[in-house]
């Protein structure tokens, strides 16, 4: 095994699967694109950093995880 034998969240695979994400936001593009690019802004307790992306990055990540 390599790397810390720990997790941070969930895992990613499956997201288009899920009646949420985040707790909150839709499993849409709409929704995780959202998710990606303000995640307090869709619940403010969480631990998800916001990482400073573009609308067109966040739209691109989301389009992968929602099809992976």
């Amino acid at each position: 095994m390599v790397g810390p034998d720990t997790s941070n969240g969930p895992r990613l695979s499956g997201l288009a699967g899920r009646d949420r994400i985040g707790g909150k936001a839709a499993p849409t593009e709409e929704g995780l694109t959202a998710w990606i690019r303000d995640p307090q802004a869709i619940d403010a307790h969480n631990a998800m950093p916001t990482l400073g992306v573009s609308e067109t990055q966040a739209r691109l990540m989301a389009r992968y995880l929602l099809t992976h």
